[in-house]
C-alpha cells in the first residue's frame, strides 16, 4: 500500500520552491486550509497570504478544503473590499487620515457576505478571482 506524502511540509516537490502546501504556510486565524491543498507561483509562493488573500479584516473566514489546486495569481477578495453604500458617498474617507476617521464609520454597515468556502478537490486556474462569500 502506498505511503501518503507528508501534508505538513511546506515544499512537497523537491527542487520546486514554486509549489507550497498551504496548510503549513497559512498563519492567519481567519484562514483555514485542508491537507494537501497547494499554491503554485514561480515568483514567491510563500507570499500567498499577503499577495493573494486581500482585504481580509474579518470576522469572515476563508476556508479552503482538502486537495485543492490554486494556480499562479489566484486572488481571494474578502469582505473588507466592499464599500459602504448607505452614506453620502462610497469613498472610504477614514482610510485617508485626518479627522475624517472621527466622522465616518468605515466597517459598521458593510454588507456581510459570510465566509468564503472552497470545497474539497477544487481547481482554480491562473489569475482566477474569487469574490467574498461564495
Amino acid at each position: 500500500m502506498p505511503v501518503p506524502a507528508d501534508p505538513t511540509i511546506l515544499h512537497p516537490m523537491p527542487g520546486q520552491p514554486r509549489v507550497v502546501l498551504l496548510k503549513s504556510l497559512v498563519k492567519s486565524p481567519l484562514t483555514e486550509v485542508g491537507e494537501y491543498s497547494y499554491y503554485d507561483d514561480p515568483d514567491d509562493a510563500t507570499a500567498f497570504e499577503t499577495r493573494n488573500v486581500l482585504y481580509h479584516y474579518g470576522p469572515e473566514k476563508l476556508v479552503i478544503g482538502r486537495f485543492c489546486a490554486l494556480g499562479t495569481g489566484v486572488r481571494f477578495l474578502m469582505n473588507g473590499a466592499n464599500h459602504r453604500m448607505d452614506g453620502p458617498s462610497t469613498f472610504p474617507f477614514p482610510t485617508m487620515g485626518g479627522s475624517w476617521a472621527d466622522h465616518f464609520d468605515l466597517l459598521t454597515g458593510l454588507p456581510g457576505r459570510g465566509d468564503t468556502v472552497v470545497g474539497n478537490d477544487v481547481w482554480f486556474g491562473h489569475d482566477a478571482t474569487v469574490l467574498p462569500g461564495v
